[in-house]
């Protein structure tokens, strides 16, 4: 599939993830909802977001040990510009331009830094999904919710009990996925089978079981900072929903809605996840979609305040930017 096409089937996804989160919507009461909102506590939440931003860049340095020791300073930058990258570029190329970065400036192997985002992204989705569980678990929800926190709970043990099972038996796991990649042509095969070769490396940071711990420690100190964006949310708009609980449901289903191919920003994606997380909760989709825009565009000014930053600071512009994601033949 040839990058025209991908950009266009994103728009459309993004197209018709909009068209759902608004179909039922009385922009009225959107409006008053907007216009009656408490933005003191919005201004706090484009801070998060930088905050937010600085420790996933700790956390990428702690990832990266196995391949080598970046500076903090260049990790910030790369990790900016990545996901300023996202906001306005499609295809979510930040991802590679950040790993082309780093590898560029620190020479080194391009797949093996690729496969530290890839890790980043499972503890991501571990992390978000334990958040949930638990805090279903231990606030005070309908049996519903709680239900849904158990199972994603389950879901979490699985993830991080995967991941286990393929640092520790990695010869073995790698032996099964060449096995099962026979299937395929020759040159995905190999592209595939060198970037597990890669991932199943980058494993080694997680050479005792404390080292995952400390990595699954950096994972939810960035997903709870993310959380307190969500519920300084809920405050600008005086949901009368438990804040706790609802944070972190909001931060677990964003964060699922806007990894399906989207427009750039995650237009679309991101507010029909506000709409279903609130929706559990009983929050009209009138006021979902008002809460979606704010905590959208703090956000959004957020982190490209951010990357426009970094960029001034490592005298780059966009353009160079596309040129990181293109130059390494790597797909976005």
């Amino acid at each position: 599939m040839n990058r025209t096409v991908r950009i266009a089937l994103s728009v459309g996804l993004s197209a018709v993830f909009l068209g759902f989160a608004v179909r039922n919507v009385d922009w009225g009461e959107a409006l008053r909802a907007l216009a009656g909102a408490r933005y003191v506590y919005a201004v706090p939440m484009i801070a998060v977001s930088i905050w937010s931003l600085y420790i996933r860049a700790q956390r990428w340095q702690f990832l990266l040990r196995p391949l080598g020791a970046p500076p903090m300073k260049l990790m910030v930058a790369a990790t900016n510009i990545g996901f300023m990258a996202n906001m306005v570029l499609p295809l979510r190329i930040g991802e590679v331009v950040r790993a082309v970065l780093i590898g560029r400036r620190q020479q080194l192997p391009l797949s093996g830094v690729l496969a530290t985002v890839v890790l980043e992204r499972i503890f991501d989705m571990f992390t978000i999904l334990l958040l949930f569980g638990l805090s279903a678990a231990f606030v005070p929800v309908s049996p519903q919710i709680r239900q849904w926190g158990y199972s994603l709970t389950a879901l979490a043990v699985v993830i991080g009990g995967t991941v286990a099972l393929v640092r520790w038996q990695e010869q073995a796991m790698l032996r099964l996925a060449r096995i099962l990649l026979r299937v395929l042509p020759e040159k995905p095969r190999e592209a595939i089978d060198h970037f597990l070769a890669s991932f199943i490396s980058a494993l080694d940071v997680l050479d005792r079981p404390s080292t995952f711990l400390i990595a699954l420690a950096w994972s939810l100190y960035v997903w709870i900072v993310i959380g307190i964006i969500y519920g300084l949310g809920v405050l600008v708009f005086d949901l009368k929903v438990p804040l706790t609980v609802c944070a972190m449901t909001l931060t677990a289903i964003v964060a699922i809605a806007v990894a399906a191919p989207s427009a750039p920003g995650f237009i679309g994606a991101f507010q029909v996840g506000c709409v279903l997380g609130l929706a559990i909760f009983g929050v009209s989709e009138s006021q979902a979609i008002a809460y979606s825009i704010i905590a959208h565009v703090t956000q959004f000014v957020g982190v490209v305040a951010a990357g426009l930053y970094s960029l001034w600071r490592e005298n780059m512009s966009l353009h160079d930017v596309e040129a990181a994601s293109e130059a390494e033949n790597v797909p976005a």
